[in-house]
């Protein structure tokens, strides 16, 4: 793949113009809709002139929809994007960047998501939808997942989606309730996910800045006992970074 694209760059660069191009536009719908032209030209930096062309070329390919409300992603232009998501390291040369922080840090996977999410919020949706993609190769029946909270993952529960099924899944959170918005707790983020994938779900009904001595006393409730042996079979832990780390975690 890596050959096919820098070929393509000395070759025919015009041509990875023109996808990036359709993939920002497609990528803005999908995050914004409905969305309007101007809109578009706002976003993109680009002349209403070129979104009108590239808005006009993907309306007859079936892959958005013009109502007087805006711009939408049809069924197939869902599809598609889903299918350019898989091409979009090699796109923008982010593998070789992922690569390079594998072996430097000696991590297992990495995957690095084009943009910068402290300045664009639509980032820091890819970088949750990266993060859920991931997360669905690596489900499997009867594991456990444990989940932490904060914005990246209440990215990765927004981007779950439909059509994948794991009855026999459990999903815990890996860490009790903090001061941030509910959206963002560990337990709020693993039922939403549980829920999305039909899986099972238990929660920890615990405070994550408690004293010791209290959480001692705490931890001999059933309900609370209960996730934390859950958490001691734990295989794979996402952790807020998106970073999914393959060894088991262990929970005193």
């Amino acid at each position: 793949m890596d050959r096919l694209f820098s070929l393509l760059e000395r070759f025919a660069p015009e041509t990875l113009e023109t996808v990036q191009t359709r993939y920002q536009v497609l990528r803005q719908v999908m995050h914004r809709q409905p969305v309007g032209r101007r809109q578009l030209v706002k976003d993109l930096g680009l002349s209403e002139r070129a979104i009108r062309s590239e808005v006009d070329i993907l309306k007859e390919r079936g892959i958005i929809h013009i109502t007087p409300a805006g711009l939408y992603l049809t069924p197939v232009g869902e599809t598609m994007l889903q299918e350019i998501d898989e091409i979009i390291p090699f796109l923008y040369q982010t593998q070789t960047l992922a690569e390079r922080i594998k072996h430097l840090f000696n991590i297992p996977e990495v995957i690095v998501v084009p943009g910068d999410s402290y300045t664009n919020q639509l980032t820091h949706k890819d970088l949750g939808r990266a993060a859920a993609r991931y997360l669905k190769k690596l489900l499997y029946p009867s594991c456990i997942l444990a989940v932490t909270g904060g914005t990246t993952l209440a990215e990765m529960a927004d981007a779950m989606g439909p059509g994948i099924q794991f009855p026999d899944v459990l999903v815990v959170p890996a860490r009790g309730g903090l001061g941030e918005d509910m959206e963002q707790q560990a337990g709020t983020i693993a039922a939403k996910i549980a829920m999305t994938i039909g899986a099972q779900y238990r929660l920890l009904h615990i405070p994550d800045n408690l004293e010791e001595s209290t959480v001692e006393i705490l931890k001999r409730d059933f309900h609370i006992a209960r996730v934390i042996k859950a958490l001691n079979h734990v295989t794979y832990w996402y952790m807020v970074s998106g970073q999914l780390l393959k060894w088991p975690i262990v929970v005193s």
